[in-house]
C-alpha cells in the first residue's frame, strides 16, 4: 500500500510532529508499505525530498502533483500535531479531495482538540473532571474569577497539546503572566484547578468499524514538578508504568471512561485518553488526543504492545478502518 505521509506544519508542535512521523514511516516500512514522506513547512508549503508539491482540484479525486509528475498513493496519514493537523484542517482537506485519511474524523478531530468542548461533551455523559473555567483573549482572567477556585491551578490554551503554553499557577500574583503564555498559542484558554500529587493515567484507544477496544492503563511517572513540555521530552527522569499500578477494578472504570469518552464523537480512528488520578483514589478526565504521539517512547504504541499488539498491527488497523471509511462515504455520495 502507498500511504502519503504529511509531518512537520505550522504548528507549535511541529517538532514533535517530525519524531513521529519518522517512527511511523519507519514502522509502515517494516510492513512492506511504501512510504511518500511530504514534510509540511512552517508557512503551510507540501514538499517532497525538496520540492514543491502543487493539487490539481479538476478531477473527481484531486491529484496531487510533484512538477509534472501525479504522486499516486492509496491513504493519507497525517502524523501531525497541535492546530493544522490534529484539529480537522488536514481531515477536511483530506474529504473535499476524496483522499482516504487514518485517524478521526473532521468533527472528532475538532472537538478534541477543543478542551474545552471535550470536557463539556464527558460531563454530559457523567464522566468526572476537575473544575475549570474558560476564558477568552478579549475577556482574560482576573484573579477575582478564581474565587472558587484553590490554587495551585493550570492555565492552558484551549486548543494545543503536547503541554505547549502550559503554565502551573501557585498564587494569584502569577495568573496575568500566566494567561499571557497561553494567549501567545490560542485565543481561547481555560484554568483548571490542580490535584496535590495527582498522578496521570493513560489508555490508547482503537475504533473500527463502530467499535472502540482499549490498551492496558499506564502510568506517567513525571521527572519534574508536573508533566511539562521538558518532562515529556528532555528529562531522563520521567518514567512510563505500563501497566500502571493501579487496581483491576479502577484500571477497568478508566478505560470504560475512555472508550466512552472516544465513542462520544463517533468519528473512527485512534486516540489516547489521559485522565488524573487523586490520593483517594478519584479519576478525571484530562482530555483525548486524536493524534497522540507516535514516537518508540510514545505511549500511545508502548501501551498497545503491553496489550499484545504490535505497532505494525495498530497501524495496519488504522489504515484498513480509513479505508473502510473512505468505501462507505463514497457509497453515500453516490
Amino acid at each position: 500500500m502507498k500511504i502519503l505521509l504529511l509531518s512537520g506544519g505550522k504548528s507549535a508542535e511541529r517538532e514533535i510532529s517530525i519524531l513521529s512521523a519518522a517512527f511511523v514511516q519507519s514502522v509502515l516500512e517494516e510492513s512492506n508499505h511504501e512510504v511518500i514522506a511530504v514534510e509540511i513547512d512552517n508557512n503551510g508549503r507540501w514538499s517532497l525530498e525538496g520540492t514543491s508539491l502543487s493539487i490539481n482540484t479538476g478531477h473527481p479525486v484531486w491529484k496531487l502533483f510533484r512538477g509534472e509528475s501525479w504522486i499516486d498513493f492509496n491513504v493519507v496519514f497525517p502524523a501531525l500535531h497541535g492546530p493544522w493537523g490534529e484539529d480537522g484542517s488536514v481531515q477536511g482537506l483530506c474529504k473535499t479531495a476524496g483522499w482516504p485519511c487514518a485517524g478521526a474524523d473532521v468533527m472528532a478531530s475538532a472537538v478534541a482538540m477543543n478542551k474545552i468542548t471535550m470536557k463539556e461533551l464527558v460531563q454530559s455523559r457523567g464522566i468526572p473532571v476537575v473544575l475549570w473555567k474558560s476564558f477568552t483573549v478579549q475577556s482574560p482572567p482576573k484573579p477575582e474569577d478564581l474565587l472558587s477556585m484553590q490554587y495551585p491551578v493550570f492555565v492552558k490554551p484551549a486548543r494545543m497539546g503536547s503541554s505547549v503554553g502550559i503554565s502551573r499557577v501557585d498564587s494569584p500574583g502569577m495568573l496575568s503572566k500566566a494567561a499571557e503564555m497561553a494567549f501567545r498559542f490560542d485565543s481561547l484558554i481555560l484554568i483548571e484547578i490542580g490535584i496535590e500529587n495527582a498522578r496521570e493515567i493513560e489508555v490508547a484507544l482503537l475504533s473500527e468499524s463502530d467499535r472502540v477496544s482499549s490498551s492496558v492503563t499506564g502510568e506517567i511517572v513525571p521527572g519534574g514538578q508536573w508533566y511539562d513540555y521538558t518532562a515529556k521530552y528532555n528529562c531522563e527522569d520521567s518514567k512510563l508504568l505500563i501497566p500502571a499500578p493501579i487496581s483491576e477494578t479502577l484500571s477497568a472504570e478508566i478505560k470504560s471512561c475512555a472508550e466512552e469518552s472516544f465513542s462520544i464523537l463517533g468519528g473512527g480512528g485512534y486516540a489516547r485518553a489521559d485522565f488524573l488520578l487523586d490520593t483517594e483514589g478519584n479519576y478525571y478526565f484530562n482530555e483525548l488526543n486524536t493524534i497522540p504521539g507516535f514516537t518508540d517512547i510514545s505511549m500511545f504504541p508502548r501501551l498497545w504492545n503491553a496489550t499484545g499488539v504490535t505497532s505494525a498491527e495498530v497501524m495496519n488497523r488504522i489504515l484498513k478502518e480509513a479505508l473502510r471509511i473512505n468505501s462507505i462515504t463514497e457509497k453515500v455520495q453516490v
